[in-house]
């Protein structure tokens, strides 16, 4: 596969902006994280009044790629927005999160019957977000037999249900998944050096609980839209070779996606 002309978009409220006219950069995390990933996008040398129109909160939607193969990377409203100078080149820097604002903002006060499951009571909650499900399947399903009560933010009441059911959850493109630790999402792509990979994936230990070590690998791959948090991909190698799952990673300007991968 051969990599050709780079090609990005950029939709701010109603504005867009292509590649080929302006010059855009950006740092779009993706990660398992509970609390929504920030993102930033710059976008250089705009006139006085397109800056003006350009609110907090308005919709972020950021495509990426190669010619013939452009996808999202980004979807997200602005949390803050400024300008400043850079020489002479006057940089708009868009603070960009995944979900942030539904996240925080949702409180709920509610009481749920006996015989209530934790699965239900997050679909219940989560509804209550505005973002799209993906999947709402906890590792364990708790069933509260004299019911449950919650109140507050439904952002802390998630977080909890999650820990109590020994899963994980994260937003990905206004999307909010609930899941098993160790579950990730088929891709079927295969990734090595004909389709993107950069040299060799890099070794990493971590300690975990109790003296046990975990093994990941560092991996970098020209820009890869298909390439997010969880994604399930396989790799060649010259160190590695086998499938794995995305765990974290980064898209940036420079059309790199660098990301961490554990074995599965």
């Amino acid at each position: 596969m051969k990599f050709w002309i780079r090609e990005v978009n950029l939709k701010a409220g109603d504005k867009e902006f292509t590649g080929d006219k302006f010059e855009i950069d950006f740092r779009v995390p993706f990660s398992t994280s509970k609390d929504p990933d920030i993102s930033e996008v710059r976008i250089y040398n705009l006139s006085q009044s397109t800056i003006a129109s350009i609110k907090s909160k308005a919709y972020v939607i950021l495509n990426a790629g190669y010619k013939g193969d452009i996808g999202n990377i980004l979807s997200g409203k602005i949390e803050n927005i400024n300008t400043e100078w850079q020489g002479v080149d006057k940089i708009t820097i868009m603070k960009v999160s995944d979900g942030g604002f539904e996240w925080r903002n949702t409180k709920v006060q509610k009481t749920y019957q006996a015989g209530s499951t934790s699965k239900y009571i997050m679909q219940d909650l989560a509804s209550m977000l505005g973002l799209e499900i993906a999947e709402i399947n906890p590792k364990k399903d708790i069933t509260y037999k004299l019911g449950k009560s919650i109140s507050g933010s439904v952002e802390s009441a998630l977080k909890q249900l999650v820990k109590d059911t020994d899963s994980k959850m994260y937003i990905n493109k206004g999307r909010l998944y609930i899941r098993d630790a160790n579950k990730g999402t088929v891709t079927g792509f295969l990734l090595n050096s004909d389709t993107g990979l950069i040299g060799s994936p890099e070794r990493i230990e971590e300690e975990k609980e109790k003296g046990k070590k975990v093994i990941k690998y560092k991996v970098e791959s020209l820009l890869n839209h298909k390439i997010s948090t969880d994604s399930l991909i396989k790799i060649e190698s010259k160190t590695i070779n086998g499938n794995y799952r995305v765990e974290s990673g980064v898209h940036t300007g420079d059309f790199i996606t660098e990301m961490v991968v554990v074995p599965v």
